[in-house]
Formats: structure tokens, sequence, C-alpha cells
């Protein structure tokens, strides 16, 4: 099993969103791992991280009852010899372990640096104010309607050609009713969903497609595909689980990029402040085109697409990497601190100075999206050569 592959299964599985089979696949593998193969992995983990495993009360006592009574997969999963079975819990003990603490505290790894002590001034301003995003968005009705969804109640907001805009008690976008209209060109037809930065959102479109969109993102669509085709219009990034119609293909419109679909799994991101779109595909099939450059990527791939060049790029992508925000994480595999904080300045809505030098650093780690920013400019500063100071909304980025 690649490593990868059994990061994402460990996620799933603390986190209560992992299947019967992916959990028969974890369970079975590990009953088979070595020693040394678990060690490395949870050291690779920890990698520069104070701590180590460590639990205390009942959490480890926890985390063994929730594992051997699963009723998911338990039965079901090959059951190992018993001097096997005290390897195992001991293997699920440290994994869990090294688990729990990424996900609760941040894990951080930078290259070629030593752990630094928390600065004052960063410790001494924490910002009351500054807190994680939350789900909020500005819907804009086609006759010019302005909604905004944070203080909207649950059900019926509005009417749009025939449909019913529905806001529900999970935060989303529903629109109900018939998917007919005679002009769905018409302006007037279309809406559209912004988020702001410390915002995401959800949309069930009228064809029953369902979008996420991220922080400061927005989407534009009509109350009802006619025709032959289904056209959406992007900025910022989203993700995509699309109704599948093969008479009615779908097209994710994002600056000079058209994505076609039928039904496929996918997210796009293309902000304006970064230098290119990627579109990475999970399941299905997709057909990027960019003026007369054109590709199709399978599942696993991810294409790429400067704003300066048609040129389209393939590559294999690192599918938990793309998905972390959608699923409530920062997940930052050797990226530098500039575009680190780019994705911080539009979650947690602040502003970002530079300081000085900035040289470049490349750091690796997971960290919950729900947690506070104070902790997570904390990690980043115990393992790399970089400090921050928070005035209000602003963070000053400084070796």
């Amino acid at each position: 099993m690649k490593k990868e592959t059994l990061r994402r299964l460990l996620r799933e599985y603390l986190d209560n969103t992992i299947n019967s089979a992916d959990g028969n696949d974890l369970l079975n593998y590990l009953n088979n791992a070595s020693t040394d193969e678990v060690t490395d992995l949870i050291e690779e983990g920890l990698l520069r991280l104070d701590e180590g495993p460590v639990f205390k009360g009942k959490q480890s006592d926890d985390v063994l009852i929730r594992i051997k009574s699963d009723p998911r997969f338990t039965k079901t999963a090959a059951v190992p010899e018993p001097e096997i079975i005290k390897f195992y819990q001991k293997s699920w003990l440290q994994i869990a372990a090294a688990i729990l603490i990424v996900s609760t505290l941040g894990l951080f790894a930078v290259r070629h640096s030593r752990p630094t002590k928390i600065p004052a001034q960063l410790a001494a301003n924490p910002s009351s104010v500054i807190v994680p995003g939350s789900k909020k968005a500005t819907l804009v009705m086609g006759n010019g309607r302005v909604i905004l969804l944070e203080d909207a109640g649950n059900g019926v907001l509005a009417k749009a050609g025939g449909s019913s805009v529905v806001k529900t008690r999970s935060g989303e976008i529903v629109y109900h009713g018939k998917n007919t209209l005679q002009a769905a060109d018409n302006k007037e037809n279309y809406n559209t969903l912004t988020t702001p930065k410390g915002g995401e959102y959800q949309v069930v479109l009228p064809d029953g497609t369902k979008v996420w969109l991220n922080a400061a993102s927005s989407i534009s669509y009509p109350v009802a595909f006619t025709g032959n085709e289904r056209h959406v219009k992007l900025t910022g990034e989203a993700y995509f689980e699309v109704t599948k119609d093969k008479h009615k293909p779908f097209y994710v419109d994002i600056n000079s990029v058209e994505v076609k679909v039928v039904g496929t799994h996918f997210n796009i991101s293309g902000y304006s402040d970064e230098e290119q779109i990627t579109t990475t595909l999970l399941e299905g099939s997709v057909q990027v085109t960019k003026n007369k450059s054109q590709l199709f990527i399978i599942p696993g791939q991810q294409a790429v697409v400067n704003y300066s060049s048609d040129h389209i790029a393939v590559s294999a992508a690192n599918i938990d990497d793309v998905m972390a925000w959608k699923n409530g994480y920062f997940t930052f595999n050797d990226e530098n601190i500039r575009n680190i904080m780019k994705k911080v300045s539009r979650w947690y809505d602040v502003d970002i100075d530079y300081q000085g030098t900035i040289t470049d650093q490349n750091f690796g780690g997971t960290y919950f999206r729900s947690k506070s920013i104070v902790e997570l400019l904390h990690h980043l500063e115990r393992v790399g050569k970089v400090h921050f100071k928070i005035i209000g909304r602003r963070i000053t980025v400084m070796e």
C-alpha cells in the first residue's frame, strides 16, 4: 500500500468517514505490516515535532475500543494470530496518537531548518477578532436581489424561473422545481453565489450537481439548464460532483479555460493571485481546453494551465492535498511561505505583509482549518526561520 493511501485511510478512519472496503484494507495492511514500516510512517509524520506521540487519560482506551468494536468492518477484516494482535494494537495506538496530534495541534516540517523559540511579538498579540472561516456567502439573484445567506433563515428564500431557492439546515442552497425555462440565457435567469474571504458554501444546482465553494470564490449558473449543454462560470476554487447526463455535457468556464464533463467528480482552482488554473480529476473523465489546446485527463491526474500560456501540462495528482480544503484541513506539501500565507489570508480573512528579505523555505504539514490562526503561526515559527506579528487583521511575515 502506498504511503499516501495509508495516510488517507488513517485520516478517514479517525474522521469517521471511512467505508467498509477501505476499512478492511487498512486493518489487513496493518495486521501484516512490519514494526519498521509502521515506525517509519510515524517518524515521517512527526518530523521535527518535539512532543512525539503521547496519550493521556482515556484517549488510548477510547481509540482502542473504537477500533476493536467498529461494526463497519472489524467483523469482516482478517483476524491475525494472537501474537500479532498485540503488535497490531500497539501499532494502532502509536499511529492514532500521531494522527490525533497532527489533527489537534498541527504538524509542520521545513527543510534545513531547526526549531526556534516562539517570538514574544506573536505570543503577545493574539487577535481575538481573527477567527477561522465559516459558512457564509452572498446570493445575487438575476433580478438584482441580494441575499446574505449567513443572516437568512432556513427555508424558501426566493422563487426563480419556476424553481424555489431553499436554504437547508445544513447550510447549503438547493434549487427545487422543474428544470425548464424558455430563455435560460437571459441574465435574469442567472444566479451568482459568492463566498468572501473567510467563507465557504455549498450549492445544489437545478440539475442536482453539487458544488462546494472555497473561500473568496464565486459561481454563476442558470436557474434551469435548457438546451443541449450545461454551463457555469467559476472564479476561485470549487469541488464539483456533476450529475450524469450524457445528452447534456457540463461545462465550467474559469478565466480562459473551459472544462467539459458528463458525470464527474473534480476540483478546479484558479485564483486571480495565482499563476495557473489546476483541474484535478477524482472520478469520470474531463476535457480541458484553452484556445486551441485540448486534452483529456483520467482519475488521479491533474491538468495545469498557466495564465500566460495555452500549454496544458498533465501530471499525477496528490488527491489528499487537493481535497484537504473541502475536508477541513490545510495540507502543505513542500510549499513555500508565500503560497501558505495566500491560503491563510483567504481562510482567516487577513491581510499579509512581508518585512525584509524572506528566503525560500518549504514547509509540510497538516492542520485543521477550524483551529486558531495563532496556533498555526506558532507551529510555522517553531520549525522554520520565519516570524509573524499580528496587528488587528494584518499579519507581518519576517525572518
